[in-house]
């Protein structure tokens, strides 16, 4: 079964407005029946059930994953060079200003209003409107996950952001300072610690695609690992593969990771839930609309895209032939190989022959996206242009995933030997050769690639130099790949500035106590 969750916005928080008549309370003092409000709801499990499913709207909608959180942030990685156009580009390329460039403000008001929903349900559910403990213990740890999901987020784009934790009691709660960025991570620790406590380890097929206690405890061991934590990281990690609940897809089944044929499967720590539907109404939050894979138009090819499209760069596709991959690059890029393919199944050469023409006019190599791309849905004329049928789910932490960060956080506490281990677990699924006897030197530059080989086009890749901090050296002035990886827009990084995007100038504009990112 497919998208057991149905993620839609069934809700909206209404603020009662008290008038000063003079004339009787109780007259007053009336709850319109017709309409959702806090003055109805909150009463029976179902009304729950809604909430929850409502929480997770804003995760999958165009206005966050579903498509603009890509647009903007996740391709500033060096793996895709960008093709201009205009201000839909200039945050992905460097290039972008607070007040001018694009896609700042609606990643910031998506994952406030999920968090705005976490705390709701997390202020409201009780033993009265859902008596059952195990029940309620799931709904407030699916809160417990979205709010430390959305804070996450918002602290590795923004870099600096208020932290909300109760829905608004006084006029002061609607502008909320930003918060030390130790006192961010601490509260995501905390609320994935009782996401870990109240949620069961698996679902139900009725409910496939929840957040579980692994998702929570993996989340956990990335946030340390994000910290420089080491021990802790490696702990938490630990727990997520002693659980006996995950494993990794064996490699004639590795595409399955990027496709609709078997999505929540064993090696899926959490995924974002996507439908492909006929609906659609840009960037609402409303029943039916919105939670299908826009982001098809970020990773579809030039000719595709109703972008402009982009090209992975070179550095990437040689790295996968030095590695001598097949299991990952055939999953991952799209190019002149043997037994290429592209949309539809189509011969690579047959279907990117226009693709082509334009690389040879760009002066690049035609070296294309594959997964997320829309390529597995049918033929280009098959899928929608605004990826209105792409339902393919996201996966945001995959097995392979916590196994390599495993063996990163055991390598930074000179385990090397221990992280051997955990690496080769996922060098063996790709069909390539195990790494053995590295220094710890090596062995951290090891796990770098490895990252690009097993986690290209994931949306890891930008914060992964950000925290390493290598995103000078890769996207700087002068890139270490030689051929800089933003050269068709001529962008460029700037440290002290482009680790994070800049706070939207409207949300400053409402609220005195926020302060601009430093460089904007």
């Amino acid at each position: 079964m497919k998208k057991y969750i149905k993620f839609t916005a069934v809700l909206a928080f209404a603020v009662c407005l008290m008038l000063p008549f003079s004339c009787s309370e109780d007259l007053l003092d009336q709850v319109n029946t017709n309409t959702i409000s806090s003055g109805n709801f909150w009463k029976t499990p179902e009304d729950v059930q809604l909430a929850v499913n409502g929480m997770f709207h804003p995760f999958t909608g165009t206005f966050f994953w579903g498509r603009i959180l890509h647009t903007g942030a996740m391709l500033r990685s060096d793996a895709f060079n960008i093709r201009p156009f205009g201000t839909n580009t200039t945050m992905s390329t460097f290039q972008g200003e607070a007040g001018i460039a694009r896609w700042a403000v609606e990643p910031w008001q998506e994952a406030y209003k999920a968090i705005f929903r976490a705390n709701s349900i997390i202020e409201n559910v009780n033993g009265e409107n859902v008596p059952d403990a195990t029940q309620r213990d799931g709904f407030v740890g699916q809160a417990y996950f979205a709010r430390a999901f959305a804070h996450w987020y918002l602290l590795n784009l923004y870099g600096n952001i208020p932290l909300v934790t109760n829905t608004p009691q006084g006029d002061e709660d609607f502008f909320p300072p930003q918060a030390a960025r130790a006192d961010v991570w601490a509260q995501i620790v905390a609320d994935l610690e009782q996401a870990e406590t109240l949620l069961p380890a698996t679902w139900g097929a009725e409910d496939a695609g929840r957040p579980t206690s692994g998702a929570a405890t993996a989340l956990k061991g990335k946030s340390y690992l994000y910290q420089g934590n080491w021990g802790a990281a490696a702990t938490a990690l630990m727990n997520v593969v002693n659980s006996g609940t995950y494993s990794l897809l064996p490699a004639d089944r590795y595409h399955e990771n990027f496709d609709e044929s078997n999505e929540n499967n064993e090696e899926s720590v959490f995924e974002l839930q996507f439908l492909g539907v006929e609906s659609f109404v840009w960037g609402s939050d409303i029943p039916g609309a919105g939670s299908m894979g826009n982001f098809h138009l970020d990773y579809s090819p030039p000719e595709k895209s109703f972008d402009q499209g982009h090209f992975i760069n070179s550095w990437v596709k040689d790295l996968f032939e030095a590695n001598g991959e097949t299991v990952r690059r055939n999953a991952t890029l799209a190019y002149d190989y043997p037994g290429s393919t592209g949309y539809g199944g189509l011969p690579f050469l047959e279907d990117f022959a226009a693709d082509l023409l334009v690389a040879d006019a760009d002066g690049m190599e035609p070296i294309f996206t594959r997964k997320y791309s829309g390529m597995s849905v049918g033929t280009r004329d098959q899928v929608d242009g605004l990826g209105t049928n792409v339902g393919t789910n996201w996966r945001i932490i995959r097995y392979a995933d916590v196994l390599l960060m495993l063996a990163e956080a055991l390598n930074e506490q000179g385990q090397t030997a221990d992280a051997e281990t955990y690496l080769n677990m996922v060098r063996t699924r790709a069909e390539v050769d195990a790494k053995t006897g590295l220094s710890q030197d090596d062995m951290r530059q090891v796990i770098i690639d490895e990252r690009v080989l097993e986690l290209t086009g994931e949306s890891h890749r930008f914060f992964d130099l950000v925290r390493w901090g290598l995103a000078d050296d890769y996207l700087g002035e002068t890139s270490l790949h030689g051929a800089h990886p933003k050269s068709l827009s001529g962008g460029v990084f700037k440290a002290d500035k482009h680790e994070y995007i800049w706070i939207p100038q409207s949300e400053l504009d409402a609220n005195e106590n926020l302060n601009q990112n430093p460089g904007y």
